[in-house]
């Protein structure tokens, strides 16, 4: 702990004021007295704050108090703890070294903090980058009484380092609507089921109301009682989420870009997948294969899927469809379901792609993810008061209307699609893999 004394804007204001006083006794003799015994009596109370301050320097702590890993784009509280064992009543500042992705540089609280007394102090952090973010040292500044002549600084080693991993609270919390009975008030859509359960789970005594079709007349002979097989919904589909880490995934929505968006997605809806006994799995590319997780339900599938999220990064180039789908063809033989995660901004950029996309969706079930330009909606309605803002309005128009034509074509293609806004995009996916469910889609 590092210790450091200096004087604050109250002595310089009474130093100002004994200079003044000088000045005035070359022309009134008479206040000459009267300045030195103003310095003096000044020069006395520094001497005795600076006396206090010394004494007391051992006596008052700081530390803090955080989780070791943050939530990607999710609010976290940070609580600092203020320990005052003096008996002197003190006045505070509390500066943090943050890091520097929360580009805060002032301080995080001051007060005044009691004798004998401890104060927690929560501060909101939401960070909108994943990484390692190193937290510094701790600065308190502190005076003693009303006049607050000296002021000391102590500084406390106080070095973290923490993760910023994709959103673990998203993930819970999603977990919590998809299995909560009023998953629906939350935007979880409830989807009828479509035709019977169709994996054999066990034999079971005959009920009333049991459908006659399912009796087991081998079981019924040896038990000599009615018996009937029990069906579930079919279980174990694999379940990819593939994941575009080109440059069109680099555009930023507040604060976070598109892959960040999917990052979280993909969290929340592995945990989904596995929460309903299929397996989930984990593709990505670029220019290059990232990586691949063959789908599994093994323990620990979840983690290895969370530890390869946090890794990913994006960059300018363009993405290689030809080279994902001829890398798959070999390394993913039985169907299932792929939930691609990218995005077109113009008919272009989608014509390049779709015989690619043609070619999966005949070996997979491939529901493919675009997003909406936010900034683009509110850009199409806004009011026009200058001739370029009528330009840029039917600019945006039309790119949204391309937008739409896109997803129009894709599904004329027999590819499922989903047009969603970021901010939306983890309930839509859930939704849709609910629905694939449901509907039995293979």
């Amino acid at each position: 702990m590092l210790k450091n004394i200096f004087l604050i804007r109250n002595f310089y204001l009474s130093a100002s004021f004994c200079i003044l006083l000088f000045v005035l006794a070359h022309i009134w003799p008479s206040l000459f007295v009267v300045g030195q015994l103003l310095l003096l009596f000044f020069l006395v109370l520094i001497i005795f704050d600076w006396y206090r301050l010394y004494r007391i320097g051992e006596y008052v702590h700081v530390h803090r108090a955080m989780p070791l890993k943050l939530s990607l784009s999710e609010g976290e509280d940070i609580t600092y703890v203020i320990d005052n064992r003096t008996n002197f009543h003190i006045n505070f500042e509390l500066y943090d070294e943050l890091p520097y992705q929360f580009q805060h540089r002032s301080h995080i609280t001051k007060g005044g903090l009691p004798q004998k007394e401890q104060l927690n102090i929560k501060y909101h952090v939401q960070p909108y980058e994943r990484g390692e973010y190193a937290f510094g040292k701790l600065h308190l500044f502190y005076a003693i009484g009303p006049l607050n002549f000296m002021q000391r600084r102590l500084t406390f080693d106080a070095d973290q380092l923490t993760r910023v991993v994709p959103s673990i609270k998203q993930m819970i919390k999603h977990e919590l609507q998809v299995f909560s009975k009023t998953a629906i008030l939350s935007g979880i859509r409830q989807v009828r089921q479509v035709g019977e359960n169709d994996e054999f789970e066990h034999i079971r005594q005959y009920a009333q109301g049991d459908n006659i079709k399912a009796i087991n007349w081998k079981a019924t002979s040896r038990h000599n009682h009615l018996m009937v097989n029990q069906y579930q919904n079919s279980r174990h589909q694999d379940v990819y989420c593939v994941l575009d880490k080109g440059r069109s995934m680099k555009m930023p929505f507040d604060g976070m870009t598109l892959l960040d968006y999917s990052i979280n997605s993909v969290l929340s809806l592995s945990n989904i997948i596995l929460k309903k006994y299929d397996h989930a799995g984990l593709i990505s590319f670029s220019d290059k294969l990232g990586s691949i997780i063959k789908a599994s339900s093994k323990q620990g599938q979840l983690e290895r899927i969370s530890d390869t999220l946090y890794k990913e990064t994006t960059g300018f180039k363009e993405s290689n469809f030809e080279l994902l789908l001829g890398v798959t063809r070999r390394t993913i033989s039985r169907r299932s379901i792929w939930l691609f995660y990218t995005n077109f901004e113009t008919r272009y950029d989608l014509q390049r792609h779709l015989p690619y996309l043609k070619l999966m969706s005949k070996r997979h079930l491939v529901v493919v993810i675009i997003f909406k330009n936010t900034e683009l909606e509110a850009t199409s309605q806004m009011e026009c008061k200058l001739k370029s803002d009528i330009y840029l309005k039917t600019f945006a128009q039309k790119a949204i209307l391309d937008k739409q034509l896109i997803m129009e074509v894709l599904i004329r293609n027999g590819i499922q699609t989903i047009l969603t806004r970021p901010s939306e995009l983890s309930i839509n996916v859930i939704n849709k893999y609910l629905e694939i469910k449901a509907k039995r889609l293979r």
